[in-house]
């Protein structure tokens, strides 16, 4: 990896990867809007598996209508997401994540996470997400 005296990344898969690794920072110190402000507007966000949230959403808006109020709905506020492995490769990077959280009435919704992005002139344009399809039943319905 190339840097310069200020540390600041210059290879671009290792400045993806920082942008997300940023990104998720931000949604765990519950700065949503950081994590948004890392995606571009015209991103699909896709969750694999047979559950509630199964599909594509097309824009951040769509994530905003459609996603955000289901899943802040059942649970007490946004999932507090910590990245365990990160890996870069052009303009992709994956990232292996634990997910923490509680529902309005107790429950622990604690997820692992396989996590695929694609990114663009600096911003978020594709997630892949993989996780524990059961939880999400069990906690979703």
């Amino acid at each position: 990896m190339t840097q310069s005296n200020n540390d600041i990344p210059t290879n671009s898969a290792e400045l993806n990867k920082q942008i997300v690794l940023q990104a998720y920072a931000s949604l765990k110190a519950g700065n949503v809007a950081g994590y948004f402000d890392a995606m571009a507007d015209n991103i699909t966000l896709t969750y694999f598996g047979n559950h509630l949230f199964t599909g594509t959403y097309r824009g951040k808006k769509d994530i905003l209508d459609n996603y955000v109020p289901v899943l802040l709905n059942r649970l007490e506020g946004p999932i507090k997401i910590t990245v365990t492995n990160a890996i870069a490769e052009g303009d992709q990077v994956f990232v292996e994540a634990q997910g923490e959280s509680k529902t309005k009435d107790g429950l622990d919704y604690n997820n692992l996470y396989g996590i695929v992005l694609r990114l663009k002139d600096g911003k978020i344009t594709q997630v892949r997400e993989y996780m524990d399809t059961e939880l999400v039943k069990t906690i979703f319905g």
